[in-house]
């Protein structure tokens, strides 16, 4: 599997990181480019725990087999490390997003759900320099719990849920509703997805 090690604090080396994987008794390939570290290693626990040291954020791909190309496997790991570093969490695999499996894989497809759902605000936040896009998904990714998804954001809580309301306003639809939040969510996986691309 393919795997991105991004540090917290940029200017920070990698080399604990792989001084922890020169350590490990499995393969292992590191390219350091800019501030990553794109490391090759194969798909097991002990492997996996290497990356994760204090201070990283890692994205990892899906497994795939020697000889495969790349390109799939990186645009994963840009994905899954763009998905760490938004919803502050240590580490994420490109395949924890149960959700993606739901979505049609037809680009097409995935932009109108966008721009049915999420349009508004994308301009909103285009015009006005706007976070609200990027708050509702952190919102959702901490599963709507207001203090933590607030803390992850380095915002106030009530600055949080003024953009909430915000989002409802811009896009007339109530968070919450079942229908416009699985709606919501869907929108921003597609997003997502869309950006890997």
């Amino acid at each position: 599997m393919l795997a991105i090690v991004r540090h917290k604090n940029p200017g920070t080396g990698g080399d604990a990181v792989v001084d922890t994987l020169a350590h490990g008794r499995f393969p292992q390939l590191a390219l350091r480019q800019e501030e990553e570290l794109y490391v090759l290693i194969p798909d097991d626990r002990a492997a996996r725990a290497a990356l994760v040291t204090g201070g990283t954020v890692v994205g990892t791909s899906l497994p795939f087999r020697a000889g495969a190309s790349l390109r799939v496997a990186r645009r994963e790991a840009q994905w899954a490390i763009t998905r760490a570093v938004e919803s502050g969490r240590e580490a994420v695999s490109y395949g924890d997003d149960r959700t993606g499996r739901w979505l049609t894989g037809e680009s097409a497809d995935l932009r109108a759900l966008v721009d049915g759902v999420l349009r508004a605000v994308m301009d909103y936040d285009d015009a006005h320099g706007g976070d609200l896009l990027p708050t509702i998904r952190t919102w959702l990714e901490h599963d709507r719990q207001t203090d933590k998804a607030a803390q992850a954001l380095h915002i106030h809580p009530n600055t949080l849920l003024y953009r909430v309301r915000r989002f409802e306003q811009i896009t007339g639809r109530s968070l919450a509703s079942t229908e416009a939040l699985a709606e919501t969510w869907l929108a921003l996986r597609a997003a997502a997805t869309l950006s890997g691309r």
